[in-house]
């Protein structure tokens, strides 16, 4: 007499293969290379959200198991394949959080659940006042002011560039100048232009003007001058380098400015040596890291082979030279689209010409982790960047 499956369990193992059919899709879209800038942002998503993906994992598993105590002949067979396949999604949900975890111990840094679903930092608690900096070549260049509480003397200065290969706003992701300027700081966030071809300095010259134009005007809004830190993330930081690290008069800056000492540089996520010919293979499989390689050449007016000298130049790994300002470089481990080699080859290049840094590596992050505010790498992020000001903008020391 053949033994026929319950329906309870039929029904389990129904609802145990969705789960795990639906997980391997999630993992699909975060280990292979994306086909899609929307395939790329979900995969972002759920990388930083992955302790909500395993609770459907977990359910799955638990449904599974069910249905296989209790199904029989095919059916027992195929629970044990979606107990499997549930399993992996789950130990491949949990991943990230456990990487996070040991990264933020290396890096003493307290991590918890409270803040994990505090959102994204697309929004932020108020409203910034802008300001036209510049208008090289008639076209109207702004900049958020982000200022803290009143009170206190002067404040140490951030001036934050943000990524991206299009023409997109200043205070891309508003939360983080909000919590810059709640502590303390007077915020500048900088619009530039995305360069045209052949023009690769363009974007740092305009950060350069954009220093000129602060460095004058911070007064006015409590600053302090003598204490300015500039942070980019991707394309916002590699212009941050190579407006730093560039010797000065090399890259011209697009007003009229003179040059700014600058006290200590943070770069997100940046390209370092274009000039590298090694390329990540998800981004040399995937149909936006092509787009992204066209872009850039583009932007250099030709390839490395035919524009050797200038993919040099814009590299701010061939400029590192002792007497640089001390440098954070924050990178997710998993970054395909500027990898993480990169920031490790530029701390090595700093610490053998002597110039303090330090390398914040988070094993799990992505690109543009810094989306997600309450993510496990963006409060590895505060933590680095709090103790890394707290080091290099403090101000002078009173005289006795």
């Amino acid at each position: 007499m053949t033994t026929r499956t319950p329906r309870s369990a039929r029904a389990a193992l129904a609802a145990g293969t969705a789960a795990a059919l639906t997980g391997l899709a999630a993992a699909a879209l975060v280990l292979l290379p994306p086909p899609s800038w929307t395939a790329w942002q979900l995969g972002l998503l759920l990388v930083e959200f992955s302790l909500l993906a395993a609770v459907p994992a977990a359910a799955g598993l638990a449904l599974s198991l069910l249905a296989r105590r209790r199904a029989a002949g095919r059916s027992r067979a195929a629970a044990t394949a979606a107990s499997a396949a549930n399993a992996l999604v789950l130990a491949g949900a949990l991943l990230p959080a456990a990487s996070a975890w040991a990264d933020a111990r290396s890096h003493g840094a307290d991590l918890g659940l409270g803040d994990h679903l505090a959102g994204l930092a697309t929004t932020a608690d108020r409203e910034p006042e802008t300001v036209v900096y510049a208008r090289p070549g008639g076209t109207a260049l702004e900049l958020d002011v982000w200022r803290p509480r009143p009170g206190g003397g002067p404040r140490p200065v951030v001036v934050n560039v943000h990524g991206g290969a299009e023409d997109l706003p200043q205070s891309l992701l508003p939360r983080w100048d909000a919590w810059l300027a709640d502590r303390g700081h007077v915020v500048f966030d900088v619009d530039y232009r995305v360069a045209p071809p052949g023009r690769w300095q363009m974007p740092a010259a305009d950060l350069l003007c954009a220093l000129g134009w602060i460095a004058e005007h911070a007064p006015a809004y409590g600053g302090d001058p003598g204490r300015i830190a500039v942070m980019g993330q991707s394309a916002g930081g590699l212009a941050v380098l190579q407006a730093v690290y560039t010797a000065p008069g090399r890259i011209p800056p697009s007003c009229p400015a003179e040059p700014v000492p600058v006290r200590t540089v943070v770069a997100w996520y940046s390209i370092t040596d274009l000039a590298s010919e090694a390329v990540p293979w998800r981004q040399r499989h995937s149909p936006i890291g092509a787009e992204l390689a066209a872009a850039t050449e583009t932007m250099m007016g030709g390839s490395p082979a035919e524009r050797p000298a200038a993919y040099r130049a814009a590299s701010p790994i061939r400029h590192v030279r002792p007497g640089l300002p001390p440098t954070l470089l924050i990178h997710g481990g998993r970054d395909m689209f500027a990898p993480p080699r990169d920031s490790r080859a530029l701390a090595a290049r700093l610490t053998a010409a002597g110039v303090p840094n330090r390398l914040v590596e988070i094993s799990h992050a992505g690109h543009m982790f810094d989306l997600n505010w309450g993510g496990f790498a963006s409060r590895i992020a505060r933590h680095a960047i709090v103790g890394h000001f707290a080091a290099h903008l403090r101000p002078p020391a009173s005289r006795p």
